[in-house]
């Protein structure tokens, strides 16, 4: 697709906007101003960027493959060419001295390698791909998704035969839930700032197969430490598809309404595979097979979708595929050079620019913050549950482990309930665009769940009100289907309002709200028996009821001054101006 050229680089562009446009490989200019200010000696100092006219695209003499453009689009009518060794030659020659070759400069300097880009037609561009081949790849993230939400909740269902068998603590079996989300916690800081510098596909797969490992590991655990020890290191494994297939999803689809499709899809699933794991895990547990079999099911459903992933999901990151697709043509001596090539690759700049890019976002950007403060709270409601719904259901009203993990499933009645809502709405927004209608980014994205986020408080109030052995069950039960409604509305509209908000960095975005989110969820579970059993289970519950109440306002104010904190974000307002 033709790039944006814009006018003459200055020193006092603002380094953010140098940085995003390098990284994304969107602008050569501000890529080659960078590349020449950070070291002016350096043998990278000769690459060159041949920016020509439109009437200068690649020609039959050189038989690139189809679909690629080896052209930046026109500027001015004549063709120049951003050279820092043809300044240095010509400088040279002014002066009447020799080239570094000894040999005397001419002012003919040396052919400029082309910029390599996507043609807006190439199969091989990820937002070209066939619609089924996307869906597929939506499909089988959302299956390694609900592999690693499912094994997060799978020992609440078995913590007591656990204990039972090593003799230990009950604070110990809350462990095996809370490491697991520690690894959730570091995960993230590196799995997606590293799929947006090495790309997507071979982090995912690596990261999936150590998950895999690590299953297997827990199945034949010796002791209640090498079990704890391996419980981390699953969820540190099994963060990484949480925290980087939002990226994915940004990388194969530029319409923002099927994107927000996916995306939905993708959080229902966030809470399926999490309600599954208690009720499995539980009748697993107290059958014949015994706890070891709730892991061994685990490693087998993993070993499965690990032989899908290394069929179906492609590299989607497009600056990589291109760095490749350069590399293959320079072997067959086409002079060519991908954008992202000239970024800094040394340690230091990888650690400043990649790997601290989710903190910086974190304290840099408020819709960052507060999006990962109120979501972060709702993630942690819904694993105190896990411990609290034994508590009450199986302690106080006298239920076995399988039955009690039942009580746990109108949550996810309610994500499904709330999923349909965000479709719909997302089909009338679409016919308001189609009418002519103007509909900002909040409105999009955020009407439903500023609504939503008034219902969660509901179905905590109700689970606490209702709680008492006079009520049925089934009543007591049903408060969960109002609070999987907001919880899950939450998950899909600020995932899509910070997909849309950062776009190429969505990853980084996303990969800091699963850092912040899950070290609430690893905290929740730790004292959730605790406070339950000192305050009593109804004054517990309308604790957490009256902090979802005094929440519930963050998403109607995003809603309503969304774009004045999206207008003053300095990476919101940088990719946008570079239309990225």
């Amino acid at each position: 697709m033709p790039v944006p050229v814009h006018g003459p680089v200055s020193s006092e562009l603002p380094g953010v906007e140098v940085e995003l446009v390098a990284e994304s490989a969107s602008d050569p200019e501000l890529l080659l101003h960078r590349v020449l200010s950070r070291d002016q000696n350096r043998n990278s100092a000769d690459v060159l960027v041949r920016i020509p006219t439109a009437k200068s695209t690649y020609s039959t003499d050189h038989p690139y493959p189809s679909g690629i453009v080896l052209s930046i689009p026109e500027k001015e009518a004549d063709e120049r060419t951003v050279s820092a060794s043809a300044r240095k030659e010509k400088d040279s020659f002014d002066h009447g001295g020799d080239s570094e070759d000894g040999s005397q400069c001419t002012t003919e300097a040396r052919e400029p390698p082309i910029l390599l880009d996507f043609a807006p037609d190439d199969p091989t561009d990820p937002r070209n791909f066939s619609p089924v081949r996307k869906m597929a790849i939506v499909v089988i993230l959302i299956i390694s998704l609900l592999n690693a939400t499912f094994a997060s909740s799978l020992t609440s269902g078995c913590s007591t035969e656990i204990r039972e068998q090593f003799n230990v603590a009950s604070i110990m079996t809350s462990l095996l839930v809370s490491l697991y989300m520690v690894g959730y916690v570091i995960g993230p800081l590196f799995w997606a700032p590293l799929s947006e510098h090495v790309g997507r596909k071979y982090i995912i797969l690596s990261s999936f197969s150590c998950y895999f490992v690590f299953s297997i590991a827990c199945a034949v655990a010796p002791n209640i430490g090498s079990l704890i020890v391996f419980r981390f290191l699953q969820g540190l494994c099994a963060t990484c598809p949480i925290a980087v297939s939002g990226g994915v999803f940004a990388d194969i689809y530029s319409d923002p309404i099927k994107r927000g499709r996916a995306v939905a899809l993708f959080c229902g699933a966030t809470i399926m595979g999490a309600l599954a794991g208690p009720f499995i895990s539980g009748y697993i547990a107290t059958s014949y097979l015994g706890w070891r079999w709730v892991f061994w099911i685990n490693s087998i459903f993993a070993g499965v979708t690990l032989v899908f992933l290394l069929i179906i999901l492609p590299e989607t990151f497009r600056p990589v595929i291109l760095v490749r697709r350069a590399a293959v043509l320079r072997k067959s001596g086409e002079n060519v050079v991908a954008a992202y090539e000239l970024e800094d690759k040394t340690l230091r700049a990888v650690v400043l620019h990649v790997l601290l890019r989710p903190i910086n976002m974190l304290f840099q950007e408020v819709i960052v913050a507060a999006v990962c403060v109120y979501v972060g709270f709702a993630y942690g409601l819904l694993y105190m549950f896990f411990m609290a719904y034994p508590i009450i259901f199986q302690e106080y009203r006298g239920m076995s482990p399988g039955k009690g993990g039942l009580m746990i499933l109108p949550i996810g009645i309610g994500a499904i309930l709330v999923t349909i809502c965000h479709y719909r709405y997302d089909i009338w927004v679409q016919r308001q665009r189609t009418a002519g209608k103007v509909i900002s980014l909040e409105h999009d994205r955020l009407f439903v769940t500023s609504i939503a986020s008034f219902v969660m408080p509901i179905g905590i109030y109700w689970l606490a009100w209702t709680s008492y052995k006079s009520v049925p069950f089934g009543v007591t039960m049903l408060g969960g289907i109002f609070f999987g409604f907001g919880f899950c509305s939450l998950f899909i509209g600020f995932m899509n309002y910070v997909t849309d908000c950062y776009k190429i960095y969505a990853a980084s975005g996303h990969g800091i709200m699963s850092v912040t989110r899950s070290l609430i969820a690893a905290s929740f579970p730790l004292f959730a028996p605790a406070m339950y059993h000192r305050m009593g289970i109804h004054w517990a519950t309308t604790l957490w009821a009256l902090l979802a109440t005094c929440l519930a306002p963050i998403s109607y104010l995003f809603y309503r001054y969304g774009h004045l904190l999206r207008a003053r974000s300095k990476w919101a307002t940088a990719l946008a101006k570079q239309n990225l």
